[in-house]
């Protein structure tokens, strides 16, 4: 079996589009999100016919995980639970930032959890950066998809 020569040119992108793509479908078991991360995936893995622009590629992949990290710090979760248990959490899709208590009642709970302050989950922040990276990553994709079908379709 015998691979194409395009592929073979671009062995980094190729493995870590490979690699991203694995994530990619174990994260869809959990969170639909993880779509994005399989796309993300595959756009590397086809780079060499995507043709997407390099540079704009890093400086939109980094501002889309900069701003939408931040950004979905607005979206907040909490939950009361379980006899009382009170957590209140941060972020999306996966919330990185989060803080809680268990007390005899839940407005104890709470007062608890708010003294207790805010802790972030390196784990959860550094797929949420990832996923934002790829989210803004496939914005150049597209967008570059978009204008070069645009300008083919002009020249006719």
């Amino acid at each position: 079996m015998r691979s194409s020569a395009k592929i073979a040119d671009h062995p980094i992108p190729v493995l870590f589009g490979a690699l991203t793509c694995v994530f990619g479908v174990i994260g869809v078991v959990f969170v639909p999100a993880g779509l994005v991360v399989l796309a993300g995936g595959l756009a590397l893995v086809f780079w060499h016919r995507l043709r997407p622009p390099a540079v704009w590629s890093a400086v939109v992949a980094v501002a889309g995980a900069a701003a939408g990290t931040l950004g979905t710090l607005a979206v907040r979760t909490e939950r009361l639970c379980c006899m009382f248990g009170w957590t209140e959490a941060r972020g999306w899709p996966y919330a990185w930032l989060s803080r809680g208590g268990t007390a005899d009642t839940p407005g104890a709970a709470r007062e608890l959890a708010v003294a207790d302050g805010w802790g972030p989950d390196l784990g959860h922040l550094v797929v949420d950066v990832a996923f934002w990276a790829y989210a803004g990553f496939l914005i150049v994709v597209v967008t570059s998809l978009t204008r070069r079908a645009w300008r083919r379709r002009s020249n006719r």
